[in-house]
This record gives C-alpha cells, structure tokens and sequence, in this order.
C-alpha cells in the first residue's frame, strides 16, 4: 500500500487534498442531499431543457449532484469558501472506486462476519470509519455495474457516491481514516472475484423465491433515513429514475408514520436528488404526492 497523505481537518483544505491526489469532489449538505440546480433544470424557467443529468451543459458548477464533482482547485476553493461546513463527496464510478459499505443499523457488521465465512476473508484495503460507527472498504472499479444492497446493511456503492472524512454525520460524528493522524492511502486493490455478480439460476415454474439473509433467515426490513431515501434516488439508472423516486417517496411516507424521520426533511430532500437526476418539477411533485395517497404499508421487506 502507499504511504498515504494526510488529511488535514478543514474541509476545504481536505477537498484540495483529496484533489492533489486526483480525487474528483463535490460539496454535499448534511443531510446528504445534492444542491439545487440551474435555472436550464427548472422547469418553471424560460430557458429550461430537459436533459440527462450528465449532459447538462449550464455552466453552472454546483448542478446535478455529483456529476458536479471536480478537481478543479480554484472551483473547490471558491465552493468551500461559500459554505466552509460543507460535507465532502466523492462519486464513485467516476474516481473508479467500489465501495462496500457496511452500515451497523442494519446489522452490517453481522452480514459482513457472515459473508467472510461464505466466500472467505475479503483482500485488505483503504478502509474508512463512517460517522454513523460504519465501514467503508475502498476497491478498485470492476468495471461494470454491481447490486447495490445484496445483504442486510451491506451496500455495494458504485453508481453513486460516499463522504470523505472530516466530513459530518448527521449524528455529530466525524469520518475518519483509521490509525492516528487521519492518513488516506488511495485503493490499489481489485475489487473481490467472490463478490463478482453471476448470471441469475433458472428458476423452476412456480417456485417462490425466496428473500434471506447469508444464514438463511429471511430479511430483515430496511431502517430507512433521509441519507439512504436520496442514495436510493441518485443511484437509479435511466428509465429508472421516477420509479426509484415514488419508491424512496412510498418509505418516506411509511418511516415517517412510524416515528423514525422527519416526513418534511425527507421530501424536500428527495425534492432536491429528483431534480439532481435530471426529473423536471411537476413530475417530482406528482410522484411524491402519489406515494403520499398510497396505503401504507407497514408489512414491506426491503428486496
């Protein structure tokens, strides 16, 4: 591994840093939610176009999310000196990452115990501790797309992005490279052969398939957060976008009726990801206030 370089605890010295060493980043708001777009991704605007997140052409430096992300350090300098706080974004695919991410909420760190003893103990690399007491393990991109959340509390991040410490969790807590003095080590390590996707098995007619965890016991449902609403929205793929917002939308809906977030925060987050994606107003509008008509469903097991 490489001898690594510290990251310096300023957020904006720390987006430079990470650019140094060729990162591509992008400012993220606390509540991980992207920034708003440019009046072209308006559809009340006179100007508006509709396009494809990646091919906007505004100019505009803080639009569609993470297809925003830059190593451009006079740009990074002017972004963090707008908004110093600013959480740190780093895309993926596109800095030819893989990331699995383990989440201890939904007992990640079981399922990840679990897997180890399925397919063996998984090659070392760049780990990150997350502010929410998770793990990131950093893999050099396979190169084609992965699932994004085969086990419980374990996503594969590959489409979408991660924060990179100092940045803050919505809990308080800082992300953080393990060891002391706070030293990223860019990956070198190829993404695992045992967690390569394979070909589905034929399925025998009218067998039911079922949904388990690595030890057979069917899974748990998912503990949703605004984080994880707008992940599941900016990880969509074309064509796939107003689908994956009317279901983050139908969670919303369904955590919030049962205490476990703030129904107001969590739409105008998806709001927000919606327009990110490249989904015009009125359509983000009608979604949302179609899942918010839906029955709830409080039986939903996470697929």
């Amino acid at each position: 591994m490489n001898d690594g370089t510290k990251i310096p605890k300023n957020h904006r010295d720390a987006a430079l840093a990470y650019a140094a060493l060729g990162i591509k980043v992008f400012r993220v708001r606390r509540s991980k939610a992207p920034y708003a777009n440019c009046a072209r991704c308006d559809i009340k605007s006179s100007i508006y176009i509709k396009h494809r997140p990646e091919e906007c052409q505004c100019g505009v430096a803080t639009c569609h999310g993470f297809h925003a992300a830059t190593t451009d350090t006079n740009l990074i300098r002017r972004w963090w000196t707008e908004e110093p706080d600013a959480n740190i974004g780093a895309p993926c695919k596109l800095n030819g990452w893989a990331v699995l991410d383990v989440d201890p909420r939904n007992d990640g760190h079981t399922s990840l115990c679990a897997l180890e003893q399925r397919v063996g103990v998984l090659p070392g690399t760049t780990m990150q501790i997350t502010g929410g007491d998770g793990l990131h393990m950093l893999y050099l991109s396979p190169g084609f797309d992965l699932p994004g959340e085969p086990f419980p509390g374990i996503d594969f991040k590959h489409n979408g992005y991660i924060l990179l410490a100092p940045s803050v969790h919505s809990s308080g807590c800082r992300y953080q490279w393990p060891g002391t003095g706070n030293v990223f080590h860019k990956p070198t390590t190829a993404w695992p052969s045992t967690l390569l996707p394979r070909k589905e098995k034929p399925r025998v007619p009218g067998q039911a398939r079922r949904q388990t965890s690595l030890s057979g016991i069917r899974r748990p449902g998912k503990h949703w957060t605004v984080e994880t609403l707008v992940q599941h929205v900016m990880d969509a793929g074309e064509g796939n976008r107003n689908a994956s917002l009317y279901f983050a939308a139908c969670r919303a809906n369904e955590s919030a009726d049962q205490g476990a977030l703030d129904l107001y925060e969590a739409e105008n987050a998806l709001v927000s990801a919606g327009q990110a994606v490249g989904l015009a107003d009125g359509e983000i509008l009608a979604t949302i206030q179609s899942a918010a008509r839906r029955p709830s469903d409080r039986t939903w097991v996470a697929a």
